[in-house]
């Protein structure tokens, strides 16, 4: 997961989509199986050959924190849907290849503590069997 905050509001474009993005915290949910730190190395990186939908908006929004889970099972559905009941979710952004309609989040400021720690609280205790 990487929280990023975008400092004024910005349309986001990406292959013939477009999302209106208010200024605030924005909450993306993602997987990377075989390769999670080289993936999240790629998703710091401002300047890159843009793929993904993280990659347009990480031209105009700073990352404020990356929180890791490492699993033997994919997880990105689960945890967007559980994201989901912290924030608003930008409508397909990020999701082409789940069964969730988004994988960003729009949080308010005491949301991102929320979602945050309940993360890592349900982690700790539940580890692989997060989210079932």
């Amino acid at each position: 997961m990487i929280l990023l905050f975008l400092k004024e509001p910005e349309e986001i474009s990406s292959r013939g989509k477009a999302w209106s993005l208010e200024t605030g915290y924005y909450l993306y949910v993602g997987s990377a199986m075989k390769s999670l730190s080289e993936r999240v190395k790629r998703h710091l990186v401002e300047r890159k050959k843009r793929h993904w939908h993280i990659d347009f908006l990480r031209e105009k929004a700073e990352v404020v924190a990356v929180l890791l889970l490492p699993s033997e099972h994919r997880r990105e559905e689960q945890l967007s849907r559980f994201v989901s009941n912290y924030g608003k979710q930008v409508p397909g952004f990020g999701a082409t290849d789940c069964k969730t309609d988004s994988n960003l989040y729009k949080l308010e400021s005491e949301g991102v503590e929320r979602v945050f720690s309940s993360i890592v609280l349900i982690w700790r205790d539940n580890c692989d069997s997060i989210f079932e």
